[in-house]
Order: structure tokens, then sequence, then C-alpha cells
């Protein structure tokens, strides 16, 4: 059986000119001299995709994953390697493809029905529920120049998923919709897994990864770095990410160097992270949070959790002078900066004094309560005194983030157990 893409040795080398006359100069030297530099968007890529999966590929931007897309969509021609494509392709690209912005939606519709091979009766049958998918309204006669980026982003959803393809493959699009938009494309690309057919998609939307996809691609400049599990890809995406910087300690969001203070050296932290990443940061240098773990209760890292999981959270800090009543505390806060859960060491009293250049280890551990799916951050820091009166010696906003799948969709900020009852009156 031919499978719907394979990929072997894939790799596609630009070339970038400084100056726009380079390439007219080359022609004239026939190639004896070169004035450009290449650069190299994919390096030996190779994987398949089965029948019916779902394939997501993440990675940070310039990693390569739009190129890949592209050569799939046979936009691109790769410099090597060869890919095999079997079926009809609906491709849904960055906003601006695939539409003649002087066209009107009707006509764009089918303009992009005849580029993949659908007869003008057959996307005549279908147009009725390209047009109620899309809900733009009397729009769909206007030229597409005057469209806004959502009701663009509509109309093009809804004619790659309404062609019958074999192949959907999709690039970021989805995030310019609105969200009942965004939430009528989730149940569509649904349907369509239930229909056996291949979707291969790029995002920076992990849940969407983890909920979605059977397997997931990472790339990193432009090379491979995994492919398989979701959950698994997402967590190596998420080391990339935080520790893709110098391997050193940072005073105030800059890197350490020898002639730094010596409150700060302590880059000993074995298992922790090290602090890299945070908004905003402030004390007064009597301590400082100098690392960290997020993992499960098995003390496994992880930056992917599920509703109803314990986690453990620890702060590894370093204590400058002697602290009486130390007290550390931790915020977890939604996308939109909501606080949703705040909560610190004096409501058990569980910590006690901390002499002059000591360290210590922190400690919470809690159930996740039923919030919907998406990306939480953390903020957490440590100081000294009561939760009604005390000093913040080191405040860390957003030093890292996690997560949520919700196995159930939830439509507030919060998913609580409702019993419903009926009561009927004749």
């Amino acid at each position: 059986m031919n499978l719907p893409i394979h990929v072997e040795n894939l790799s596609k080398i630009y070339k970038l000119y400084d100056d726009p006359s380079g390439r007219l100069k080359e022609a004239l030297f026939r190639g004896r001299k070169k004035f450009h530099r290449k650069f190299t968007a994919l390096k030996d890529i190779s994987f398949s995709v089965g029948k019916g999966e779902t394939i997501g590929v993440i990675g940070k931007n310039g990693s390569g994953k739009s190129t890949l897309l592209q050569i799939i969509a046979s936009i691109v021609t790769p410099t090597s390697g060869t890919i095999e494509v079997n079926g009809r392709i609906s491709a849904l690209l960055e906003l601006g493809s695939g539409f003649d912005p002087e066209f009107t939606g009707r006509e764009n519709v089918y303009l992009n029905g005849s580029i993949l091979g659908i007869k003008h009766e057959e996307i005549s049958a279908r147009f009725d529920d390209i047009e109620k998918f899309a809900g733009i309204g009397h729009f769909i006669d206007q030229p597409v120049k005057n469209y806004s980026s959502g009701m663009y982003v509509r109309l093009a959803f809804a004619t790659a998923v309404n062609v019958d393809p074999d192949i959907l493959l999709v690039d970021e699009a989805l995030a310019v919709g609105d969200i009942y938009f965004q939430h009528r494309c989730m149940a569509k690309i649904r349907d369509f897994q239930e229909h056996g057919k291949t979707i291969f998609f790029v995002t920076h939307d992990t849940g969407a990864i983890v909920k979605l996809c059977t397997k997931a691609i990472l790339l990193d400049k432009g090379e491979m770095i995994s492919i398989g599990q979701p959950d698994d890809v997402v967590q190596e995406y998420y080391r990339i990410i935080w520790n893709g910087e110098e391997d050193n300690c940072e005073k105030d969001g800059s890197v350490l160097n020898e002639n730094d203070d010596k409150k700060n050296q302590d880059c000993s932290l074995d298992n922790f992270e090290k602090i890299k990443h945070f908004d905003n940061r402030f004390g007064n240098d009597k301590a400082k949070v100098i690392g960290f773990t997020v993992t499960d209760f098995e003390g496994k890292k992880r930056d992917t959790f599920k509703v109803g999981m314990k986690i453990r959270l620890s702060l590894h800090i370093k204590c400058f002078e002697n602290i009486e009543m130390p007290m550390a505390g931790f915020i977890i806060k939604d996308l939109l900066g909501n606080e949703l859960i705040k909560t610190n060491s004096d409501t058990d009293n569980a910590l006690k004094s901390c002499r002059a250049n000591s360290t210590l280890n922190v400690t919470f551990v809690f159930s996740i309560p039923q919030l919907r799916s998406g990306s939480y951050s953390i903020s957490a820091g440590f100081g000294e005194g009561t939760i009604e009166n005390h000093i913040v010696y080191d405040w860390l906003d957003n030093f890292t983030v996690f997560t949520l799948d919700s196995p159930e969709l939830s439509y507030g900020m919060l998913d609580i157990p409702v019993k419903t009852e009926v009561t009927t009156y004749e």
C-alpha cells in the first residue's frame, strides 16, 4: 500500500544575497565567483506518514516547519532528497496564499477547486456547504482584498475541508479565526480523523499537538530532533525552548561572569533547572531563587499535565544572610494573567530558619484542578515574615510554563462537576 507521505533525506538550501544585484553578478561570472551565502532550511529529513494519521510539526520560529509543509504541497522544490505524496492534497498555508486578491470569494473557491483538479460541477454541488461553513455572508461576492484576516481564513479553511481531500495540510492559519470558528475547525478536523483522512499540520500550540495528533515531529534549525508520541515530543520541545541559551546562572536576566558578586555564583543545581527566563524580577537580594523543577508526583520532569495529576514544584533557594522566618510562595496564571492558584508556605508554617550562605529546597505538592486545556505560567518567590506582613527577597514573574490537557471541553475558566435535575409538569 502506498503511504500518503514518504520523505527521505530531504534537504532545502536557499541562496541569500546581501545585494539584489548579486544574482546578476553571478550570472555574468558564470559561477566562477559567488555573491551569496547558503542557508540550510532543512537538513536530511526522513519520515513516513501512514493513512489516517494526524501528524503535528512543532519547533521554534525559523526551524523549517513551513518550508517542510510547502515542499509537501509542491510549492517549494527540495534541494536534495525525495518526497512521495499519494492522494489529493488540500493545503491551508500562510494567510495570503492560494487566493487571488482581485477575485471574489466565490471566484476563488472555483479557482482553488480547479487547481486541485475538481470539476466545476462538483464544486457547485459543494458550494453551499463551503459558503455556510465560512459564514461570511454577502462578502462571498466581494473581492477578497477587502476581507479581514478572519474572513479570509474562514473561507480558506471552508474551501480546504470541503473538497474531500485525502491529505489536509495546515500551517498555523487557524490562529487567526475567532474562538467560535476555531471550535468549528477542531470539530471538522476530528470529523476528518474519524473518516480516516491524513492530516499534517504545523503549530505552536502544544495543547493541539497532544490532543489531536497520533504522532509529532520536532524540528530545530532545520534538523529533525525527534519523532514519536506527541507528549514525549512536546517535552523535548520545551527543553529546547527553556535550555537553549548559554548554560550559566543569570543575574536579573543577564548572564553571569567570573567577576560577578559571589552571592550569584552558586550554580551547583544538580537536577534543578537554572533560572533563565522571567518577565520581571525584584527583591533585596538577601536570598535568591537559583533553580527549580516541575515534576509529576513520581519525580519525572514534565511540561504537560492532565487534570487531576499531582505537580511537585520545587524551588532551590540560596540564603545570603540569616533569615528567621522564611516564606516561599507561588502563583499560577492563565494566558490573560488571571491568578488561578495562589499560596505560600505560611499557611502551614513548614519553613524553619535559614542560615547565611546555606541553601534550602522548598517543594509544593498540589493536584491540578478542573481548568480548561491551555498554557499556564508559574511565578514564585521567597521572603521573610507572614502573609500579612512580609518582605520580598526575590520574586520571579512567569519563569516557566506548563501545558494542561483536559479530557473534557470546558467553556469557562474552571470546569466543575454539575448535577442537572429536571422536573416535568403535565
